[in-house]
């Protein structure tokens, strides 16, 4: 992160992504999951190594910070047609709203959470 300001916004954007889907399992890593099981069996996952990850990137880099629940079970699969799902960036409000609400997510979710809200940083802004 300190080489790379992209990472806190990729990050937070990873973390969507997995989040939108399908509730935040960790399918955006499913090829870390083996090695994660094996070395820490039942201790931790990759969706909460995920979402601990975009919390604390962005807290760093001077954005919020959030409680972060923990245990989480990871995803056995994962299809590329899922990504269908995700909110296209050419979206407008309206197509946003739709999309959002059809997860049960708010107007406030939206704005939170969508390409709408900017990672300040160093006096630059990077869109996630």
């Amino acid at each position: 992160m300190l080489n790379d300001k992209t990472v806190p916004a990729a990050l937070l954007r990873m973390h969507f992504h997995d989040c939108f889907i399908r509730g935040c399992d960790g399918s955006v890593l499913l090829e870390g999951n083996d090695a994660v099981e094996e070395s820490c069996p039942r201790l931790v996952s990759c969706a909460d190594i995920l979402a601990l990850a975009a919390r604390d990137v962005v807290a760093l880099s001077g954005g919020p910070t959030w409680d972060v629940p923990q245990g989480r079970k990871d995803a056995r699969s994962s299809k590329s047609s899922d990504m269908k799902q995700l909110p296209a960036p050419t979206f407008n409000i309206s197509q946003l709203q739709k999309r959002f609400s059809q997860r049960g997510l708010s107007m406030d979710d939206l704005f939170a959470l969508s390409d709408l809200v900017a990672l300040h940083m160093n006096g630059c802004i990077i869109k996630f």
